[in-house]
C-alpha cells in the first residue's frame, strides 16, 4: 500500500511538497469551486463561473473532504496554470490539527478511499 501512495504522489513536477490529485468541494473565500489537486503546502483551485482570483490574493481556502467536517486555512493566489483556468494556492499557516487534517486527505484521496 506504501509503495502505491509514493507512486502516486511523486511526479514530474519540482514543488517542495508533492501534490495528489483530487476532486473535493472547497472555495478560496467567497468563490466556490473545487479543489483539483492537494499538498501540505498548498492546492490547485478550479473558480466556478464567476469567481475571479487575482495574484497575491489573501483567501481563507475552505476544503470539504467527503465525510468530514470542512476544514479552512489562510491562503494566497500564487499563480494559474497554463490555460489560467486553475489557480496555485498557498497554505500560509497551517495548525498541528489541519496539518494532521491535510495529511488524512492526502492519504485517503490518493489511495482513492473516502474516509468513513
Amino acid at each position: 500500500m506504501f509503495s502505491r501512495l509514493i507512486r502516486i504522489i511523486k511526479g514530474g513536477d519540482r514543488r517542495r511538497e508533492r501534490r495528489v490529485p483530487v476532486r473535493l468541494k472547497g472555495a478560496m473565500s467567497e468563490y466556490r469551486g473545487r479543489i483539483t489537486d492537494v499538498s501540505l503546502g498548498g492546492c490547485g483551485f478550479y473558480a466556478d463561473e464567476g469567481g475571479v482570483l487575482q495574484l497575491g490574493d489573501r483567501v481563507t481556502a475552505h476544503l470539504h473532504p467527503p465525510g468530514e467536517e470542512p476544514f479552512d486555512l489562510p491562503a494566497e493566489v500564487v499563480g494559474q496554470d497554463e490555460e489560467g483556468m486553475v489557480y496555485c494556492i498557498a497554505f500560509k499557516e497551517v495548525s498541528p490539527e489541519n496539518f494532521e487534517r491535510l495529511q488524512d486527505v492526502i492519504v485517503h484521496q490518493a489511495l482513492g478511499e473516502a474516509k468513513k
